[in-house]
């Protein structure tokens, strides 16, 4: 199958070891065709004609910034999106109706983008771990508890107070950058979440091989893993009762099976190798069923949708962009309303 990936690269490697011809475009340094401003639907059309290549699928993938390829929905391919920071990107539901097909990460999130546009079937289709960076390299676990990630910021405000707590009641190491090194040192890896959403974390840590330590979230935590086999849970923002729990996880001999069983369950079930083949097998029903022509005949009702998205891209005060960009997105909301 070719592959036209746009935006988020979590999947090309998995297509390419599963077969698939793909051609990625993107704001990375390692997309085939590399953006440092939006591509139109002319300059896109340009570009699949001078290397010859006609997608069979278009895979858009949410890196947490605003959409980079525009026109996306008049393409004859099947076009599946994948969202995965709707919590904090309102315009995503909007922009889904460009889709043949919307995969959602956050369980919780579903029914929203199928209100949003009926006619396009919104999925459930939780995050997952890098076959190849996450693993569980078999070295000493000198950290008993473990933290990797951002401490600060405006969108999860609860973190580090949280943390400071914690360190109140149980030692954690905090550091930022690479976690693989550092998950694979730790014993327990704790994680806490921006709105009780099911992180990479969540996934990275257990695939390290080390104790996940997570808040009691919704989003189909429990559909996915069993607290107390595959992972320890604490009731959200209750730094003192994680941090009990964390110190009587440390004493218990059978901390390591919890370690094995989340390990194991992540790596077989929620790879990005697995989800790469749900994609494809998306992607071939899609095909049978005329998905792109249905979406073609409702280009005005879709071209409605987009607008809004655009709109609230440029109107979202909580939006870190830039007043050019916002004004580029109002005059796009008003050619689509047209």
């Amino acid at each position: 199958m070719r592959i036209l990936n746009i935006d988020g690269l979590d999947f090309v490697p998995a297509f390419k070891q599963l077969g698939h011809d793909v051609l990625s475009i993107g704001t990375s340094p390692h997309c085939t065709v590399r953006l440092d401003e939006p591509m139109s639907l002319k300059r896109l059309q340009h570009i699949l004609t001078s290397k010859q290549f006609k997608p069979d699928l278009v895979v858009w993938v949410d890196q947490c910034k605003p959409p980079q390829v525009l026109g996306l929905e008049t393409l004859n391919a099947v076009i599946i999106g994948y969202t995965i920071d709707q919590y904090c990107n309102p315009w995503h539901q909007a922009y889904s109706s460009a889709f043949d097909m919307v995969l959602v990460a956050q369980r919780d999130y579903v029914d929203g983008f199928a209100k949003e546009f009926p006619a396009r079937p919104a999925k459930w289709f939780p995050l997952f771990c890098n076959l190849t960076r996450d693993a569980d390299q078999g070295i000493s676990r000198d950290i008993p508890v473990g933290f990797v990630g951002t401490v600060t910021g405006s969108i999860n405000i609860r973190r580090a107070p949280f943390l400071a707590q914690f360190k109140k009641h149980c030692p954690l190491v905090i550091k930022q950058g690479d976690y693989v090194p550092i998950f694979n040192r730790c014993r327990i890896v704790l994680n806490q979440s921006a709105a009780e959403e099911l992180n990479f974390r969540i996934f990275q840590a257990m695939a390290c091989g080390a104790v996940l330590l997570t808040e009691e979230a919704h989003n189909g935590l429990t559909e996915l893993f069993t607290p107390g086999t595959h992972l320890l849970t604490y009731p959200r923002d209750n730094a003192a009762l994680a941090a009990s729990i964390a110190k009587q996880a440390l004493s218990n001999p059978k901390l390591m099976d919890i370690a094995k069983a989340g390990r194991d369950r992540v790596r077989q079930r929620h790879s990005d190798v697995a989800r790469a083949r749900e994609i494809i097998a998306h992607a071939t029903r899609l095909t049978q069923k005329d998905a792109p022509i249905k979406r073609l005949t409702a280009l005005p009702s879709i071209r409605r949708r987009l607008a809004t998205g655009f709109r609230i891209l440029s109107l979202d005060d909580k939006l870190p962009l830039p007043q050019e960009l916002r004004n580029f997105y109002i005059d796009l909301a008003n050619q689509y309303w047209t």
